[in-house]
């Protein structure tokens, strides 16, 4: 078993968010954090991140406010909530190599049963959204434990940054904040190749 467990190798990182719509908890977490892009796409209770081994598994690692943070767990769980109860996007990082990937997923199960999540800390998110980013505090760092996206924009920084100017520490990134700021990677990525394609003369003019 041990030799097998060694031979699996990390291929590929995902993110992943997802919203229950039968929790009062997740409904808060979007009137509060969510709703700000003009498609409303933001509006996501939770996040986490996961990976595609060698031997073809997909599996996932959240941190949980009833049981902090817990993995591997088999995608086909992930999709299955998706599908019956709620909603799931999942979104591959495909600029995070093999190498990086494995050094994430090897951190994220030194994490299992050791890291908390911080309930505290989801209330004082909250408050932050709503009056102490507009008078400039900000969240004190809590080693040891965390919630669902601070863990997320820990694990996959520095390949990617999912902090933004106004959650500039990672104590504050929620769900939704992490989504607005990956959505923007993304686009500035895709408006970069265009350019390098125009540059190339493969365009004659950019979009």
């Amino acid at each position: 078993m041990k030799t097998k467990l060694k031979s699996i190798k990390t291929l590929k990182t995902f993110l992943f968010w997802s919203y229950d719509p039968a929790s009062p908890m997740s409904k808060l977490t979007i009137r509060i954090t969510g709703n700000q892009l003009p498609d409303k796409s933001d509006s996501w209770s939770h996040s986490g991140l996961g990976f595609e081994l060698s031997d073809g598994e997909l599996v996932y690692y959240e941190n949980l406010f009833s049981t902090g943070f817990q993995g591997p767990k088999p995608v086909a769980k992930l999709i299955e909530f998706g599908r019956t109860t709620g909603r799931v996007e999942i979104q591959y990082v495909d600029f995070i190599y093999p190498k990086e990937s494995e050094q994430i997923r090897q951190k994220c199960q030194s994490w299992v049963g050791r890291r908390g999540y911080y309930g505290w800390q989801l209330v004082s998110m909250w408050a932050f959204e709503r009056f102490g980013r507009f008078v400039g505090t900000h969240l004190p760092r809590s080693p040891g434990k965390g919630v669902c996206s601070e863990d997320v924009a820990r694990l996959v920084f520095p390949w990617v940054d999912l902090r933004d100017s106004i959650r500039s520490g990672f104590d504050e990134v929620n769900p939704n904040s992490a989504w607005r700021q990956w959505m923007k990677i993304l686009a500035e990525r895709d408006a970069a190749a265009k350019r390098n394609l125009y540059e190339h003369g493969m365009r004659k003019t950019p979009e």
